[in-house]
């Protein structure tokens, strides 16, 4: 699932000086890197990756529809939608390994990324991320007996693409390390949770209230991402950049659950 966690080094050169996170946050934008070629083919794994994720888990959900699942009581569809809030990955054929906090001491970003002042300490994620995934269990189970109980209705299509663009950020942000590419692909993240929240809100006013709260924290998490991109110089460009060395090799869905 959704982890939104920016998460790459970069350094600068040995001459530049070095702004502290604090005077960073109110310096001016630096100026735009240079022009790098574009890595086509990673562009289109991204979105290829993006949407066969969404094509299995619309297809397990069928799956589950066509098995009678309707005549299962409310509270059976909970452990569903809890297992894809946390580990939606799994359908995903990107690289989507998770940061090492042992290595990073604790932190959600690299010890030597610059990050602002403002930045939440790492031991808040993991409670968000909780919360959050509470919330959406919460709210997609009362859409899911809104729509007469089936899983592949339009609302929780809406969710899963959501978590899917999600994942294709981490991969971005976590293995890649493409800071530029992770500030460009946040806003697929932010656009598709305030479209889930709608969708929603549209079949049960109170679901989409439930869910707003995460569409909220995106928001931080995109302001934050933008932040740590733009002090973090030299700047990284906002596309996939062509031999940088940081393409991660796609995998099989379902190769490993503990990714």
């Amino acid at each position: 699932a959704l982890a939104l966690r920016p998460h790459v080094v970069l350094s600068e050169a040995a001459a530049s000086p070095t702004p502290s996170p604090d005077s960073a946050d109110t310096a001016a934008p630096p100026a735009a890197a240079a022009w790098s070629p574009l890595d086509a083919g990673d562009l289109a794994k991204y979105v290829f990756g993006t949407s066969a994720q969404v094509g299995l888990i619309a297809l397990a959900l069928r799956c589950l529809d066509a098995a009678g699942a309707a005549a299962l009581p409310a509270p059976c569809a909970a452990p569903v939608f809890a297992f894809l809030s946390l580990r939606s990955r799994v359908f995903s054929c990107l690289d989507n390994r998770r940061p090492d906090r042992a290595s990073q001491g604790g932190a959600a970003t690299p010890q030597d990324t610059k990050r602002p002042r403002w930045t939440p300490p790492g031991i808040a994620f993991p409670i968000i991320w909780s919360t959050i995934t509470l919330l959406r269990t919460i709210s997609a189970t009362m859409v899911w007996v809104a729509c007469g109980k089936t899983f592949t209705c339009v609302p929780l299509l809406a969710l899963m693409a959501h978590l899917s663009m999600g994942d294709t950020w981490n991969s971005i942000t976590n293995a890649e390390r493409r800071l530029g590419v992770s500030f460009l692909a946040v806003f697929g993240v932010l656009s598709t949770v305030y479209w889930t929240v709608y969708q929603f809100y549209q079949v049960k006013a109170a679901a989409g209230l439930i869910l707003l709260p995460s569409a909220v924290w995106i928001t931080i998490a995109t302001v934050l991402t933008g932040t740590i991109w733009r002090i973090n110089k030299p700047l990284q460009p906002l596309w996939p950049v062509k031999g940088d060395g940081k393409s991660a090799s796609m995998v099989l869905p379902f190769s490993s659950f503990k990714r």
